[in-house]
C-alpha cells in the first residue's frame, strides 16, 4: 500500500461542492463516485449542497478527481479535503472536555505496551477465595477496560434535550453493550426485539443530520421526524459494519406492522396524488422493503409470517414493473427493478424448500410459481425446476398459464400471446410481468409481417393498413402503433398506410408507454390491496406509541442501560419507574469491616447477574448513614466505590455468569446435535438428487453435441456449394460486363447523331412557342378587361339577391309564427269540444295541457265505444295498456327543462340490478310495473335495449343491467344520463366495485340509489362510502320490503327519476357552438373582422398611423387575427357532453328552410369532436395567412409606378399566378380610392381572395365547426388588437430620406426631382393614368420574368433583378413589348 503523502490535505478524501439536485438521492450519487474506486465513506450535506467522498486509495481518489466532476451537463466544484475534515460524521467521538484529559492520559500509556488495532480483552477475575491476593496482580488491561466502562457510563449519566445528545447517549449505551458481548460470544443469528417501526437511535441520529424524508416528517415542519411514521433506513452491508445489537433489528411484528404502514398509508400515494412525485415515492418504498428484507436475512426468519414479507415485496416490485414503465430512467430503472424482483423470488423459493421440508405449506406458493415462470418464459431451464416441484404445484392453474405464455412466445405467436393477456383469468400482477415481454415481441412479429407481405420483385414495395398493424400488435391507438414503425425504420405514408421496407437497427430501445387498456384495467382494487394479496390488515400502528428511553428529565432510565425496557412484558416496569425513580447508591466506606462487606457484594453480585452493565440501582438497606433522604423527583450525589469491594462484585459475578455459560452451552451442544442429525439427512438427499440431475445433463450434453456435430458436417457441405454458385456468378458478371460495354459504345454513336437533330428541332421549336406566346398574352389582356366587368356586375346583382332573401327570410319567419300560435289555437279548441260535463272542477291549466289529460281520454273513448274492462286485470297490472304501470316519458316531460317550445328531449338511463336473488324479485317487479310501450299518438318503438321509444316529445332510452352478467359492452352505456342502481342490504359491501365500472364506461356522475330492506329493519345512511367514486349527485331510497312491494317500488324509481332528471343541465346550450366552415372563416376573418379594426384604428392614434404609414402591420394584425382563430378552432373538446348514438333515430329531421341549430347536441355533425377534422380547419386556416409583404422603394422612378411596382409585387406573392394580374390591377384602385384610410381596405382585399382561393382549392372540408363560445370571446371577439405589437414594424421612406441613406449629395437638380416627385404624389390621377402606369409596370414585369422561374428566386434576389432591369431599361426602347416566358405557379 502506497504511503500517505504529507501535507495538510487528505488525498483520499474527496469534498464536493455544488453539487447536482440528484445527487441527494444517496443512491445516486454512490453509483456516480463509485465507478472510480471502491468507496470508504460517503457523507451528504443537503442544507449546504456539499458531500464528502472518501476512497481506499489515493489513485482511487485522484482518478475521481479528475474525471468524476460533472454528471450529466452539471458541472460542479472537487479539491482534497483538509484533514481536519473527517470523511464521515463520527459523533461517538465526542467527549466532555474535562473528561478529554483523562483520555489522553490513559491513552498515552497504552501506545506504549499495546499496538494499535488489537481490542481489548479483560482477563478473567480471580476466584473467590484469592480475592485478597488478586488485588494487587489485577492486570493493566483490566484497567483500561473498566476505565473506557467509567467514561461510557458518565456519558450515558447526563441528561439530553436535544437529538444530538440522545444520540451520544445512546450511542454510548450501545458501545457499552457491545464491549460486554467481545467478553462473551454468543452462537447463531440475532434475534431483535425492537417494537418500533425505526429504532430509537436511528430517529434520533436522522433528525439531528437532517436526513428524514418528506413521508416522514411532522405535520408543517420540514426538518423534525415525526416518530410514528419513521420507518428504519436501509444499510449497505460492508466489512467494517458493526453487527447489530438485538434492540437495533424489529421484531417479526415490528416488521409486519411497517409493511402494514407501507400498504395503508404511503403506496395509494402515487395514485390518490396527481402531483406526487413518482421518483421520490419509489425509492422511499423500496428503500424501507429492501430493509425489511435484510432484517429477515440478518434474523434468519424462516416462517410463515416472513413468507408474506418477502411475498408482499415481490409484489411491489411487479406492480412498479408496469406502473413506472415510462417513467425517466433517473426515476425508474427497470434493469435494477428486476434484479431486486429476481432476490425477492430466489429467496422465497429458498423458504418455499425449507418450510416444505418441515412439513409446512405456503398457501401462496402456487401464485409466485407463476411468477417465476414468467419472468424467466426466454429461458427454459424453468422446466426443470418446475418437473422438481410437488405434482400439486406442477398442475396449478397459475403454473398452466405460465406455460401457455411460454408457448406463445417461443412460437412467436403475438396473437395468442396478446389474447392470454386480454383474458379475465390473467391477473393483475400477471400482467405487469408480461409488460417486459411486450416490445421484444411486437419486433419479431413485425419481423414476420415484412417477411410474409414483402413484394417479390425487388423495384416494388408492398404495404399494410396501419390499422391493421394496429390490431394485429394489440395497440390500443394507432398513433402508438406508427410510433413503434416509425422508430425501427418503416414509413407510414398520407394514405394510413405502413411501408413494409428493411428495418433499421435502432441505438435506443423503444420507450414503452404506460399500458392503461391491456395492463392497469385489470387492477381493480388499491395499490395497497394488490401489494398485500388479500384484505388489508387492522390498523394497528394507530395504536402503537414508539419507545422512549429517557424520563421527563432527559435521563437515561435504569432499565434502559441494558435495553431491556424493549422486550416484551417490559411496559409495566417502565410505569413503575416513572412512579417511583432510582438514584445510583453510594457506597460504603473503606472503614467498614468484612462481614459488612460481603452481604452488600453478595447483593450486588444479584442484580449484576441480570443486567451485566453496572447499572446504578438504589440498595434496598435505605440510605448511607451522614446523608439524608433525597424528595422524590431529586438527585443525590454517589460517591465512588472501593477497589476491593469493585473486585469482590467482579468475582461473584464471574462466578454466577460461568454457571449460566455452562448451563447454555449443554442446551447448545444437544440443539447443534439434533441440527445435524438433520441436516446428514437432507444432504443424503440431496446428493441423489444432484446425482440423478448430473446424469440427466450428462445425456443432454452427449445428444447436444452430437446434434452441433450433424450442424456443422451440414454447414460445411452448405458452404462448399455457396463458393461454388459465387465462382459461377463471378463468371456470368465477367461476360455480362463485356457485353455493356459493346452496347455502350454503340449508344454513344446514336446518342451524338440524335444530338444535331435535336438542336435543330429544338431552335424551331423555340421560335414557334415565343410567337404563340405574344398571341396568348394579348388575349389574356383582352379577358383581364372582361372578367373585370364581369366581376362588378356580378357583385352587384349578389348585394340585390341578399337583399331579396334577407327579406324573403323575414317573412317565412312571421308566417311559421302564425301557422304554430293557429295550430295551437286548433288543438285547444278540439280539447275544449270533446271535454265531458264532470270536467268543470278540474283547473284551467290542466285542461288545456294536453298530455294531462290523455289518460283520462282514453277512460272516455273506452266509454263511448263500449269496450269492456276487466278490472281484476287492470289493479293486478297485466294488461298492457294499464294506466298503473309508472310512464317513464310522463316523468321525464315533468322534469326534464326545456330548452325552447316545442324542441325535443331526449334522455339516457342506466338501470343496475344485483345479481343476488333479490335482483331476481326486482328484475320481476320491474317487467311487471314499467310501461314499455308509450300509448300517446306520436309513440315510436325501435328495437334495441330495455326500453328504447319516443312519445310525449321524449326520447328515452333505458338500458338494464344485472351484476355478475357481463353482457354488455361500454359502448352501449356511453353518454348516460343517470344511473339508478337497485340492491339489498346484502349487496352493499360489493356496492362500490359495482358502480365504479358503470360510471367509468357511461361517463355519468349522477347516481340514484334504491336499497331494499327487511320491513323490520331501519335503514342508515352511515352504512355507505363512495369516496374516490367521483360522484357528483348522490341519493338514497330506502325500499322497505313489504307485500305490496310493487307499488313501493315503482314509487320510489319515480322519486329517482324525478331526482336524477331535476339535475340534467344544459351543458352544450351555453358552451358550444355550431357552424359552418366557410361561414366560420369567412364571417370571422372577413368584413366583420376589418370593420372592427377600422373601428379600433378611428379610436387609437397608434393604430391609426401604423396601418396608414406601414401595410406590414395590417397583414400582421390580420394573421394575428388568423391565430387566434386556429386558437378556437384547435381546441380539445373531447371533454364536452355527446348526444347517444341510439337515440340519434329520433332526431326531428329539419326542414329545408330552417336554419341550423347552432347549440343543440342532437344536430351536431358527427364527429365534431375527432382531433382529425379539427385539425384540417387548422390548417386550412393556416393557408389563410398573408405572407410577408415586399417593401414599398420609390427610388429611381416615380411614385406612381413604384407604388404600381409594389402592388405587383404583393399580388404575386400572396396570390396565385393566374389571378395576379386581376387582383393586382383591383388592388391599385382600391389603394387610390382609400389613400386617407390606410392600408386596411387594401390587405381586406387581398385576405379575401387569398381566403377564397384556399376555400375552393381544398377538398373534403369538413361542413361544420363546433367551438366553444367562451374561448370564442375571449380568444377572438375581445379588443386584442388595442395590446397588439407588430414583430415587424416599418415606416416608409420618403425620397429625401432615401437619398440621404444612399448617400446622395443635394444637388440642386435633384431638389427639383425631390420636389416634382412629392408633388406627383400629392396630385389626383385618374382612370386612365393609372391603367397605363399599371400597363408599364405590367410589361417590366414580363421583361424580369425572363431571368427567374419561382416567387422564391424572386423574393431571394430582388435587389439584384432591379439592377439587371434597370440597366436594360437604359439600352432597350420602352415602347417594345419583351417575349415573356410563362412563370411557374408556386402558389399551393
Amino acid at each position: 500500500m502506497a504511503e500517505p503523502r504529507p501535507g495538510a490535505y487528505n488525498y483520499k478524501t474527496l469534498l464536493c461542492t455544488n453539487i447536482p439536485e440528484l445527487f441527494l438521492d444517496k443512491y445516486v450519487a454512490r453509483s456516480h463516485f463509485g465507478r472510480f474506486g471502491n468507496l470508504m465513506n460517503f457523507v451528504l450535506r443537503p442544507r449546504r449542497m456539499t458531500c464528502t467522498v472518501s476512497y481506499a486509495t489515493e489513485e482511487e481518489a485522484e482518478r475521481a478527481l479528475l474525471e468524476g466532476g460533472t454528471f450529466q451537463g452539471h458541472q460542479f466544484e472537487m479539491s482534497y479535503a483538509e484533514n481536519e475534515t473527517a470523511p464521515a460524521q463520527k459523533t461517538e467521538e465526542w467527549v466532555d472536555p474535562d473528561v478529554q484529559a483523562e483520555l489522553s492520559a490513559l491513552q498515552s500509556g497504552w501506545r506504549s505496551e499495546y499496538t494499535a488495532g488489537k481490542s481489548l480483552k479483560s482477563t478473567p477475575n480471580p476466584p473467590p477465595v484469592a480475592a485478597a491476593n488478586a488485588k494487587n496482580a489485577t492486570p493493566v488491561v483490566r484497567e483500561r477496560a473498566s476505565a473506557q466502562v467509567q467514561d461510557l457510563e458518565s456519558v450515558m449519566r447526563r441528561p439530553a434535550h436535544t437529538s444530538e445528545e440522545k444520540y451520544r447517549v445512546l450511542d454510548a449505551r450501545d458501545k457499552l453493550l457491545r464491549l460486554n458481548q467481545s467478553q462473551r460470544k454468543l452462537a447463531g443469528a440475532t434475534q431483535g426485539h425492537c417494537p418500533d417501526m425505526c429504532p430509537e437511535k436511528e430517529r434520533v441520529l436522522r433528525e439531528f443530520q437532517r436526513q428524514v424524508a418528506i413521508y416522514e416528517l411532522q405535520p408543517g415542519s420540514d426538518e423534525f421526524i415525526c416518530h410514528e411514521r419513521a420507518l428504519k433506513q436501509y444499510s449497505r452491508s460492508s466489512a467494517d459494519q458493526e453487527t447489530p445489537l438485538p434492540h437495533e433489528l424489529r421484531n417479526e411484528a415490528a416488521l409486519h406492522m411497517t409493511m402494514s404502514y407501507l400498504m395503508h398509508e404511503i403506496m395509494d400515494i402515487s395514485e390518490r396524488r396527481e402531483n406526487s412525485n413518482l421518483g421520490d415515492w419509489f425509492h422511499f418504498v423500496w428503500d424501507r422493503t429492501r430493509s425489511i428484507r435484510k432484517e429477515i436475512t440478518q434474523q434468519e426468519l424462516c416462517s410463515l409470517g416472513a413468507v408474506k414479507l418477502v411475498e408482499q415485496c415481490a409484489r411491489f416490485h411487479i406492480h412498479c414493473a408496469a406502473r413506472l414503465v415510462a417513467a425517466d430512467p433517473s426515476v425508474f430503472d427497470s434493469k435494477i427493478n428486476a434484479e431486486n424482483l429476481t432476490k425477492c423470488l430466489q429467496t422465497l423459493k429458498y423458504m418455499y424448500h425449507d418450510l416444505r421440508l418441515k412439513g409446512v405449506q405456503c398457501p401462496r406458493e402456487a401464485e409466485f410459481r407463476g411468477y417465476i415462470v414468467l419472468l424467466n418464459l426466454a429461458d427454459a431451464n424453468f422446466l426443470w425446476d418446475i418437473g422438481q416441484l410437488p405434482a400439486e404445484l406442477q398442475s396449478c392453474p397459475e403454473v398452466r398459464q405460465a406455460i401457455q405464455f411460454y408457448l406463445a412466445l417461443q412460437d412467436t405467436n403475438f396473437v395468442r400471446f396478446f389474447q392470454l393477456l386480454m383474458d379475465e383469468e390473467t391477473s393483475y400482477l400477471s400482467a405487469c410481468i408480461l409488460v417486459t415481454y411486450f416490445t421484444r415481441l411486437r419486433v419479431l412479429a413485425l419481423h414476420r409481417l415484412i417477411q410474409a407481405y414483402r413484394s417479390p420483385r425487388n423495384n416494388e414495395v408492398s404495404s399494410l393498413p396501419l390499422t391493421y398493424i394496429t390490431d394485429m400488435l394489440s395497440f390500443i391507438y394507432e398513433q402508438e402503433a406508427a410510433d413503434f414503425v416509425q422508430h425501427y425504420g418503416l414509413e407510414v405514408n398520407e394514405a394510413g398506410r405502413v411501408v413494409l421496407s428493411r428495418m433499421h437497427a435502432t441505438e435506443t430501445e423503444y420507450k414503452l408507454p404506460r399500458q392503461y387498456e391491456l395492463v392497469e384495467m385489470k387492477r381493480v382494487k388499491s395499490v395497497g390491496e394488490v401489494v398485500c394479496g388479500e384484505p388489508l390488515p387492522p390498523k394497528d400502528y394507530l395504536n402503537h406509541r414508539p419507545h422512549n428511553s429517557f424520563n421527563e428529565h432527559g435521563l437515561l432510565k435504569s432499565v434502559a442501560w441494558s435495553a431491556k425496557d424493549q422486550l416484551p412484558g417490559m411496559q409495566q416496569q417502565q410505569q413503575e419507574e416513572k412512579a417511583q425513580p432510582q438514584f445510583p447508591a453510594q457506597p460504603q466506606s473503606q472503614s467498614q469491616s468484612q462481614t459488612q462487606l460481603q452481604p452488600q457484594a453478595q447483593q450486588t453480585a444479584q442484580s449484576q447477574s441480570d443486567n451485566f452493565f453496572k447499572v446504578p440501582m438504589q440498595p434496598g438497606g435505605g440510605m448511607t448513614p451522614g446523608f439524608a433522604a433525597p424528595a422524590t423527583g431529586g438527585f443525590s450525589f454517589v460517591l465512588p466505590k472501593s477497589r476491593a469491594q469493585e473486585q469482590q462484585e467482579h468475582a461473584l459475578a464471574e462466578m454466577h455468569r460461568r454457571a449460566q455459560e455452562e448451563a447454555k452451552h449443554q442446551a447448545l451442544q444437544q440443539a447443534i446435535a439434533v441440527a445435524k442429525q438433520r441436516e446428514a439427512e437432507l444432504m443424503a438427499i440431496h446428493k441423489t438428487k444432484v446425482a440423478e440431475a448430473e446424469r440427466v445433463r450428462q445425456q443432454k450434453q452427449r445428444e447436444r453435441q452430437e446434434q452441433q456435430r450433424r450442424q456443422e458436417e451440414e454447414q460445411e457441405r452448405q458452404r462448399q456449394r455457396a463458393l461454388e454458385k459465387i465462382q459461377l456468378e463471378q463468371e456470368r458478371q465477367r461476360q455480362r460486363a463485356q457485353m455493356r460495354l459493346a452496347e455502350q459504345q454503340a449508344k454513344e454513336a446514336r446518342k451524338k447523331t440524335l444530338t444535331l437533330e435535336c438542336y435543330q428541332q429544338i431552335f424551331e421549336e423555340a421560335l414557334a412557342e415565343i410567337c404563340q406566346r405574344e398571341v396568348q398574352l394579348h388575349r389574356q389582356t383582352c379577358r383581364s378587361y372582361d372578367s373585370l366587368v364581369d366581376s362588378i356586375t356580378q357583385r352587384l346583382v349578389e348585394e340585390q339577391m341578399q337583399q331579396s332573401m334577407y327579406e324573403l327570410g323575414i317573412m317565412r319567419v312571421y308566417i311559421r309564427r302564425w301557422r304554430n300560435y293557429r295550430r295551437v289555437q286548433q288543438q285547444k279548441d278540439t280539447l275544449f269540444n270533446q271535454l265531458p260535463l264532470s270536467f268543470g272542477a278540474d283547473a284551467v291549466d290542466r285542461l288545456v295541457n294536453e298530455r294531462c289529460v290523455e289518460d283520462s281520454l282514453r277512460l272516455i273513448r273506452r266509454y263511448r265505444l263500449g269496450e269492456p274492462c276487466d278490472y281484476g286485470k287492470l289493479l293486478t297490472g297485466l294488461d298492457e295498456q294499464s294506466w298503473l304501470k309508472l310512464d317513464l316519458w310522463r316523468v321525464l316531460d315533468q322534469c326534464l327543462p326545456l330548452a325552447q317550445p316545442g324542441a325535443r328531449r331526449f334522455y339516457k338511463l342506466v338501470l343496475s340490478l344485483p345479481g343476488s336473488r333479490e335482483g331476481l324479485q326486482l328484475n320481476y317487479d320491474l317487467d311487471r310495473g314499467l310501461l314499455q310501450q308509450p300509448q300517446s299518438p306520436d309513440a315510436q318503438i325501435v328495437a334495441g335495449g330495455y326500453i328504447r321509444g319516443f312519445a310525449q316529445g321524449i326520447g328515452l332510452s333505458v338500458l338494464k343491467i344485472r351484476d355478475g352478467h357481463p353482457d354488455w359492452k361500454a359502448a352501449e352505456l356511453a353518454h348516460a344520463n343517470g344511473i339508478i342502481c337497485l340492491a339489498g342490504l346484502s349487496d352493499l359491501r360489493h356496492l362500490a366495485q359495482r358502480l365504479r365500472p358503470l360510471m367509468q364506461a357511461s361517463h355519468c356522475q349522477d347516481v340514484a340509489l334504491i336499497v331494499q330492506h327487511p320491513a323490520h329493519r331501519v335503514f342508515e345512511h352511515s352504512e355507505l362510502d363512495f369516496q374516490g367514486l367521483g360522484v357528483r349527485r348522490f341519493k338514497i331510497f330506502p325500499l322497505r320490503h313489504s307485500a305490496n312491494s310493487r307499488q313501493r317500488l315503482m314509487a320510489e324509481v319515480d322519486a329517482a327519476v324525478k331526482f336524477l332528471a331535476r339535475g340534467v343541465e344544459g351543458e352544450s346550450a351555453g358552451q358550444l357552438h355550431q357552424v359552418d366552415v366557410r361561414e366560420f372563416v369567412l364571417g370571422n376573418l372577413g368584413a366583420e373582422l376589418f370593420r372592427r379594426l377600422k373601428y379600433a384604428s378611428d379610436q387609437d392614434r397608434a393604430i391609426r398611423r401604423s396601418s396608414q404609414r406601414c401595410p406590414q402591420f395590417c397583414a400582421d394584425l390580420f394573421n394575428e387575427a388568423v391565430r387566434r382563430l386556429q386558437m378556437v378552432a384547435g381546441e380539445d373538446v373531447s371533454d364536452c357532453p355527446q348526444f347517444p348514438e341510439e337515440l340519434r333515430v329520433f332526431v326531428q329531421p329539419l326542414a329545408i328552410d330552417s336554419p341550423l341549430p347552432t347549440n343543440r347536441l342532437e344536430y351536431f355533425e358527427p364527429g365534431w369532436q375527432l382531433p382529425e377534422k379539427r385539425h384540417r380547419i387548422v390548417q386550412l386556416l393556416e393557408r389563410s395567412k398573408l405572407p410577408r409583404l415586399p417593401e414599398l422603394r420609390s427610388v429611381g422612378t416615380s411614385p406612381e409606378e413604384a407604388q404600381c411596382q409594389w402592388v405587383l409585387d404583393c399580388a404575386q406573392v400572396s396570390q396565385p399566378e393566374e389571378y395576379v394580374e386581376q387582383i393586382a390591377l383591383q388592388a391599385i384602385k382600391i389603394l387610390q380610392a382609400n389613400e386617407e384610410a390606410g392600408y386596411l381596405n387594401f390587405v381586406e382585399y387581398l385576405a379575401s381572395e387569398r381566403m377564397q382561393f384556399t376555400l375552393r382549392e381544398e377538398k373534403d372540408l369538413p361542413r361544420r365547426i363546433v367551438y366553444r363560445t367562451k374561448t370564442m370571446r375571449s380568444r377572438f371577439l375581445g379588443a386584442w388588437y388595442y395590446e397588439f405589437q407588430s414583430p415587424q414594424m416599418c415606416e416608409p421612406a420618403s425620397p429625401e430620406t432615401e437619398c440621404q441613406e444612399q448617400g446622395w449629395e443635394h444637388s440642386p437638380v435633384q431638389e427639383e426631382q425631390v420636389a416634382e416627385a412629392v408633388a406627383v404624389e400629392e396630385e389626383e390621377l385618374d382612370f386612365n393614368e393609372i391603367m397605363s402606369k399599371a400597363e408599364a409596370v405590367l410589361s417590366k414585369c414580363r421583361r424580369r420574368q425572363e431571368e427567374r422561374h419561382t416567387l422564391r428566386d424572386l423574393n431571394r434576389s430582388h435587389k439584384a433583378k432591379k439592377k439587371h432591369n434597370k440597366s436594360e431599361n437604359h439600352t432597350d426602347d420602352a415602347e417594345s413589348k419583351p417575349k415573356p416566358k410563362r412563370m411557374r405557379s408556386t402558389f399551393k
